[in-house]
C-alpha cells in the first residue's frame, strides 16, 4: 500500500443536526471520495465504542460467567459448630417409620446429595444422631429430606452478626434507577462444615447414618453466619447491598450497573460461589427488596404486605365492629386523633343506637384502613428489631401480623395477610387449623424471617407444647407435618389471652378470598396419600375393607363425620363416641 499524497491542511467547522466539532481537514492527491477520520466520527456521535454487552438478562450474564450458574459452589474456609458448655449429646438408635412407597425416593435423594458431596456416610460411633423425616414433593417423584436437629440446636451457640438498618441500606438506594438482584444456589450447601461439626450433624435413615458436610438449613446458626459470609465477601464493593439473604446491585445509568454487576460476579465467582439463574433478576427499574418496592421514584410499601386490611370488607353487625375498632386500638394507638376518626363506628356499639351502616360510618372505616396500612403506622422491616408473629384463625379463616418493637418501645405492624379456608381445612380439628394458621403465617413473612431469632404469639395454649418442646414422634399426624415445615425458622412461642391478638383474630374473621398456598395444601394431600400408599395391604385388600366399612352402621356414620365435620360431643351416638378424640388424625 502506497502513502498518501499530502497537499495542504486547513481547519474546518465540521457538524450534524444534533453535534459540532472542530478538526483538521487535509488535501490529499488524486483522492476522489472524501473520509471522516476516527476522532472527527466519534465527536459527532457517528460511532462509539462499545466496551461489553449490555448485562439486561440472565442469557447475557451466563454468556460472560457461564461458570457462576453451573452446578454447587463451595466457598473457601470451613463452618466449625461451636457448643454451650452445657450441652448434653443425643442420639437417636433407630431410624424413624419411613412409607414403604418413599423408600426407593428417599435412598435416591441420600445418593443424589451423596454425589454432590453435601453429605457421607458415617461408620463411627457418635454421640449426636437425629432422625430424618422424608417429605413429598408436589410432583410426587422427589422428596426432600429434613434433619430434626431440635436437640443440637438447643446447645448451639449462636453468631451475632450485625446488619444495617434498613433505613441506611434503603437511603443508599436514593437516585438509582436500575437495580439486579441476585440469589445463591443452595447457599448454605455452599459453605463446608469442619470434620469435627460434620459429625454433630449425623442423621440415622432406613439406609445408614450419614452426616452433612456443608452447612444445612436445620442448623439454627447457619442463617447468620451464611449471611455473615456473604457480607464479608461483598465488603468494599461500590453499589451492592447485602441484607438477609438478597443481593442487590443498583446504579443510575446501564454503563455504571454493568460496571458494579461485572465487579459482584466477579468476586462471586472468584469465591467459588454459583447462583440460580431462575431466582436471579437483572437491569429491573422496579424490583422487590426488604419488603418495599424500589424503583426511580423511591422507595414504597409492597401492597401484598397491607392487602389484608385495605381488601378488608366492613363489618355487618355489632360484634364485627367491635372487633375492628380492637385492632384498630391494638395497631393505631399512636394515630394522631384516634378517637375522633373512630366516633361514627363507635356510635353503632351504643345499646341506644339501631344498627344503621351509612355513608358517615364507611368513611370512617375507608380512612382508618388506610391510615394503618401506610407510615408511620406501618413500619419499616428492621431485621436487628424484636419480632413477632401473631397469629390466629377462625371457623373459616387465617389472620396474620408482623410486628416490630421500634426504638421507642412501641410496636408497631410490618405486614399484614389474611386468606380464606378451604372446605377441607374448614373440617380440621381447631388445634390443627391454630398450627396451619401458625405454619401460613411464617412461610408468609418468610422474607422477614429466615436468618432471624422471632417469637409466636398463639391464643391456643395446647399448641404451645406440641409447636415448642415435644418432640416430631409425639405429634398428632397432621400438627407433625406443619411442625416439619417450620424447622428451618427459629422461633419461640407463647400463649397469649385472645385479646391481646386482636388483629389476627379479625383478619381471620375477615379473610381476603384468595386460594390457599398451592405448595402447602400439596403437602398436606400429599401426607394422606403416604399414609394411604403406606398401608401394608394390597389394593385388592383395601377394597375389601372399604366394602365391609360401607355394610358397618357405625363406621359409616364416622366416615360421614370425617367428611363433614364432627358433631359437638354431646350430639354424637354411643358406638361412635371412642373415635371422636382420633378426629384430628
Amino acid at each position: 500500500m502506497s502513502p498518501l499524497t499530502v497537499r495542504g491542511k486547513f481547519t474546518a467547522n465540521l457538524s450534524t443536526p444534533s453535534k459540532a466539532t472542530v478538526q483538521p481537514v487535509y488535501v490529499v492527491a488524486d483522492l476522489t471520495q472524501g473520509l471522516l477520520s476516527r476522532i472527527a466520527s466519534v465527536a459527532l456521535g457517528l460511532v462509539a465504542r462499545i466496551e461489553t454487552v449490555s448485562l439486561t438478562s440472565v442469557e447475557t450474564v451466563k454468556q460472560q460467567f457461564p461458570t457462576l450458574f453451573s452446578g454447587l459452589g463451595r466457598m473457601a474456609g470451613e463452618y466449625k459448630i461451636e457448643l454451650k458448655a452445657d450441652a448434653k449429646p443425643f442420639a437417636l438408635s433407630t431410624p424413624r417409620r419411613v412409607p414403604l412407597p418413599l423408600l426407593p425416593k428417599v435412598k435416591r435423594e441420600l445418593a443424589r446429595m451423596e454425589e454432590l458431596g453435601v453429605i457421607s456416610r458415617v461408620e463411627q460411633p457418635t454421640d449426636w444422631c437425629a432422625g430424618m423425616v422424608p417429605v413429598p414433593k408436589p410432583n410426587r417423584d422427589e422428596v426432600r429430606v429434613c434433619v430434626d436437629l431440635t436437640k443440637l440446636n438447643n446447645s448451639v451457640k449462636r453468631e451475632r452478626h450485625m446488619l444495617p438498618s434498613v433505613e441506611h441500606t434503603l437511603g443508599q438506594l436514593e437516585g438509582a434507577k436500575l437495580f439486579s438482584k441476585l440469589d445463591a444456589n443452595s447457599g448454605f450447601w455452599q459453605i463446608p462444615l469442619s470434620k469435627q461439626s460434620a459429625l454433630l450433624t449425623t442423621f440415622i435413615t432406613p439406609f445408614g447414618r450419614f452426616c452433612f458436610n456443608r452447612l444445612c438449613f436445620g442448623i439454627s446458626s447457619a442463617p447468620e453466619h451464611f449471611q455473615k459470609r456473604m457480607s464479608q465477601l461483598l465488603e468494599g464493593l461500590e453499589g451492592v447491598v447485602c441484607q438477609m439473604d438478597d443481593i442487590l446491585v443498583y446504579a443510575d445509568t446501564q454503563i455504571q450497573h454493568d460496571k458494579r454487576l461485572i465487579a459482584v460476579l466477579e468476586r462471586l465467582t472468584k469465591a467459588g460461589v454459583t447462583l440460580k439463574s431462575e431466582k436471579c433478576e437483572f437491569a429491573k427499574t422496579s424490583i422487590k427488596f426488604l419488603g418495599q418496592i424500589i424503583d426511580a421514584a423511591g422507595v414504597k410499601a409492597d401492597p401484598e404486605k397491607v392487602k389484608a386490611v385495605s381488601n378488608m370488607e366492613a363489618p355487618t353487625d355489632v360484634g364485627g365492629v367491635r372487633r375492628f375498632l380492637g385492632m384498630v386500638n391494638h395497631l393505631g394507638k399512636y394515630l394522631p386523633h384516634l378517637a375522633e376518626k373512630t366516633q361514627p363506628l363507635r356510635e353503632l356499639l351504643s345499646t341506644k343506637n339501631m344498627w344503621c351502616w351509612s355513608e358517615a360510618q364507611q368513611t370512617a372505616f375507608d380512612n382508618i384502613k388506610a391510615e394503618l396500612s401506610e407510615p408511620p403506622n406501618l413500619a419499616l422491616y428492621n431485621p436487628k428489631a424484636q419480632t413477632t408473629v401473631s397469629a390466629d384463625a377462625s371457623s373459616y379463616g387465617l389472620g396474620a401480623v408482623l410486628l416490630q418493637k421500634q426504638e421507642d418501645d412501641a410496636t408497631k405492624p410490618v405486614a399484614f395477610a389474611s386468606r380464606a379456608l378451604t372446605p377441607t381445612e374448614q373440617r380440621y380439628a381447631q388445634i390443627e387449623n391454630e398450627a396451619l394458621a401458625i405454619t401460613w403465617a411464617c412461610e408468609r413473612f418468610s422474607d422477614f424471617l429466615i436468618g432471624i431469632e422471632f417469637h409466636v404469639e398463639t391464643d391456643h395454649k395446647p399448641l404451645v407444647p406440641l409447636l415448642g418442646s415435644k418432640n416430631l414422634d409425639e405429634l398428632p399426624p397432621r400438627v407433625q407435618r406443619l411442625r416439619m415445615r417450620l424447622m428451618r425458622y427459629s422461633f419461640t412461642i407463647s400463649h397469649v389471652p385472645g385479646k391481646h391478638i386482636a388483629t389476627a383474630d379479625v383478619l381471620s374473621r375477615a379473610p381476603e378470598k384468595t386460594v390457599c398456598d398451592e405448595t402447602l395444601r400439596d403437602e398436606m394431600n400429599l401426607y394422606a396419600h403416604q399414609v394411604i400408599s403406606g398401608l401394608p395391604a394390597t389394593e385388592e385388600r383395601l377394597q375389601q375393607i372399604r366394602e365391609q366399612q360401607d355394610k358397618d352402621e357405625t363406621l359409616k356414620q364416622i366416615k360421614l363425620y370425617c367428611k363433614n365435620g364432627w358433631p359437638d360431643k354431646l350430639k354424637i351416638p354411643g358406638p361412635c363416641f371412642p373415635y371422636h378424640q382420633h378426629a384430628g388424625d
